[in-house]
């Protein structure tokens, strides 16, 4: 059964797009399972090259040896990395370290060398081209973005910024309707970013993760008022309904190529599922709830606590912050939350301060306001 499985999800691969089902099946018959946890390195710049990996489950960051607070990129479930050692042995060229718990296949080049041998002209060709237009592919980037004409430049920033446009106007119509500042995704999508970095994401994926996080609640279109903005506790009944903003997000944000959309998606349908278990829409626990999914669940509750909304009064930061603390491994991954208080500095300067929160870019430090000398 696990093979099946493991074949299943190297067929997904698009580095084995060239082999026939058997062929992917002889590797997942000699691939090694391995389970990374949180913070633990794959295998370090230099170490010898011998096999190759596919990353099944959770997050991977490539980084430099020289500067490993730099990430590279991050890897997601579907990637396969290493894969020059299985041609060569070559050393390592970066180092791999799992930023969440994550699951991967790691096969040896013995066994994708026999598989090869079975069809060195579709194979072979493959893995060989794959390797050699690694460079050349990197080189080609570089140099097309030397010689990118201005004003194409300047076109596509003006397309990629109105896109973005309409994604927060898109979460904005949602968060209107029980807040009319409108602050609320602006400071959360913000406190996402922030924690996204300090957990390890690239700064690309923590941009990434800001843009997508402002829809969150988008399902809160289909909500009636007469729930959403109820003043007291929900009966059984309308807590149903409430719950169903989740899997109506999910659905509206659907269908698109866009990664952002794509990432939206994932953050509407889990952003209320618990650590424990007990969240909904699908019942998810630990790491199977989707990693950016339980950054958002911190910083949508944390905001949320210490907003005034109309039907209740704004809590104190430290207060809000004891009520992580206290659900650290109940509600909330218990990483995540602890790493969430350690930014308590950064969190509260971007909540008291509109020129931090609105200045602020993923992969920078929060400048926080000079001390007053006044006695």
């Amino acid at each position: 059964m696990q093979v099946e499985t493991d074949v299943s999800a190297l067929e997904q691969v698009p580095l084995f797009n060239g082999l026939t089902k058997h062929q992917i099946q002889r590797l997942a018959e000699g691939a090694r399972r391995v389970r990374a946890e949180a913070g633990s390195t794959l295998f370090l710049e230099g170490d010898p090259g011998s096999s190759l990996f596919v990353l099944q489950k959770g997050l991977i960051k490539i980084v430099r040896a020289n500067d490993p607070t730099t990430t590279l990129t991050t890897l997601q479930p579907g990637a396969a990395f290493g894969e020059l050692a299985v041609l060569n042995e070559a050393p390592r060229s970066a180092s791999a370290v799992a930023i969440d718990v994550s699951e991967l296949l790691e096969i040896d080049s013995k066994t994708v060398g026999d598989v090869l041998d079975e069809d060195p002209a579709a194979a072979r060709k493959m893995l060989g081209s794959l390797a050699a237009s690694l460079t050349v592919a990197r080189e080609q980037v570089v140099q097309h973005n030397r010689v990118l004409d201005d004003k194409v430049r300047e076109r596509t920033a003006e397309l990629r910024e109105t896109q973005l446009e309409v994604i927060r106007r898109l979460g904005q119509a949602a968060e209107f309707r029980d807040d009319d500042t409108g602050l609320h995704i602006t400071r959360m999508s913000r406190y996402c970013a922030r924690l996204a970095h300090a957990a390890g994401l690239s700064v690309k994926d923590c941009e990434l993760l800001l843009h997508a996080a402002p829809m969150h609640d988008i399902g809160k279109i289909g909500i009636p008022d007469s729930i959403l903005l109820k003043p007291g506790k929900l009966e059984p009944e309308e807590f149903e309904v409430m719950k169903t903003h989740t899997t109506m997000g999910a659905e509206l944000l659907s269908g698109s190529s866009s990664d952002v959309m794509q990432l939206a998606k994932l953050i509407a349908l889990e952003h209320h599922e618990r650590w424990d278990g007990n969240g909904y829409p699908n019942g998810k626990a630990a790491e199977d709830i989707e990693f950016v999914a339980r950054i958002t669940s911190i910083c949508d509750v944390y905001d949320a606590l210490t907003s005034e909304r109309p039907y209740k009064k704004a809590w104190a930061s430290e207060d809000a912050m004891n009520l992580i603390k206290e659900n650290g491994g109940s509600q909330f991954d218990p990483n995540l939350a602890e790493l969430f208080l350690s930014l308590a500095d950064d969190i509260n300067a971007m909540r008291e301060n509109p020129q931090i929160l609105l200045t602020w870019k993923p992969g920078e430090e929060v400048q926080k306001p000079p001390l007053s000398s006044t006695p």
